[in-house]
Order: C-alpha cells, then structure tokens, then sequence
C-alpha cells in the first residue's frame, strides 16, 4: 500500500470514527432513526485493497467505535461483516477488469448504480446491526423500523457526503 493512501485512510478513518461517535451516535429521531454513517469508509473500499487489509480496517474501525460508544463488539461484528460481503456486492453493481482499480463512487459507477449499491450496503449493515443489538428479539415491528428508517437517514447522508466528494474531486 502507497504511503500516501494509507495516510489518507489513516485520516477518514479517524474522522469517520470521531463524528459517529462525538455526533451521530447522540442523535435518535423518533426513537428509530441513528445514523451509522462510518460504514461509508466500508462501502468506499477499492477493489485492489487485499481482503486482509479490508477486514483489519473495518474490525478497528467497529471497535474504535465500540470503545467510546459503549457497544461492545456490535459494531466492531457487523464492520467485519459488511467488509467481508462489500466485494461480493459491489460486483453486483458493476463489471471491472481484473486489473483495473476503481473506487466505488457516482464517477466511477453512475449516480444509479452507485445509490442502488449504496443503498444495499446500508440495509445489509443495519440489518446485521438492529438484530444483533435487539437479541433476544422481543418486538419485530420495532426492529423493522428501526432497519428501515436508519437506513434511509444515513443513505442520504452518504449521499451527501459523496456529492461533496465528487464535486471537490472535480474541481482539482
């Protein structure tokens, strides 16, 4: 890995970690929405990035996260997990050449592939997430909800992000 990527993960992982925890972790609308946006980091994963490295990534990320939020080993369980199947989706979204990097991303995959890929990473993430931090399952109705309307705020959310991503990539 070049110095200067590592050095640029190094850096949104801590800035994803810091504002889920300082920020989104406070936030619960109508007692169903919380925004899980550092899975953003996860859904950003390019296609030469070793499985290993994909892995390490999202378990520290989970449990740097778990470590100030006071959920001990969800996020880090369901990070892990949503690294493990993020190539296996992304592949469902976009044809690549073997040799050829790509980010995913509106640039490189077209604003519908991009959010219908986006959109499933996120209902997969909060779907491991809710289950798991409700067991033992008590009310399905709630849990339901609890998927859907998360997964909707920080879809937009990431949406946002990307936009404000994409636009500054252009103007350099």
């Amino acid at each position: 890995m070049e110095t200067v990527s590592f050095v640029r993960r190094l850096g949104s992982f801590l800035a994803l970690a810091a504002i889920q925890v300082l920020i989104l972790n406070r936030i619960e609308l109508f007692g169903y929405v919380t925004p899980l946006f550092y899975i953003w980091m996860i859904a950003r994963y390019d296609n030469s990035m070793s499985r290993t490295a994909q892995l390490l990534w999202a378990f520290f990320l989970g449990l740097l996260i778990d470590t100030f939020g006071g959920t001990p080993g969800l996020n880090a369980a369901t990070a892990t997990l949503l690294a493990m199947m993020q190539p296996s989706l992304f592949k469902l979204f976009m044809t690549i050449d073997r040799h050829d990097v790509v980010v995913p991303g509106i640039a490189t995959m077209g604003g519908s592939q991009f959010a219908g890929y986006l959109l499933l990473v996120t209902v997969v993430h909060h779907t491991a997430y809710y289950i798991l931090r409700s067991i033992p399952l008590g009310d399905w109705t709630v849990v339901i909800f609890k998927i859907l309307f998360s997964s909707v705020f920080t879809f937009i959310l990431m949406l946002i992000a990307e936009s404000f991503t994409t636009n500054t990539s252009r103007k350099r």
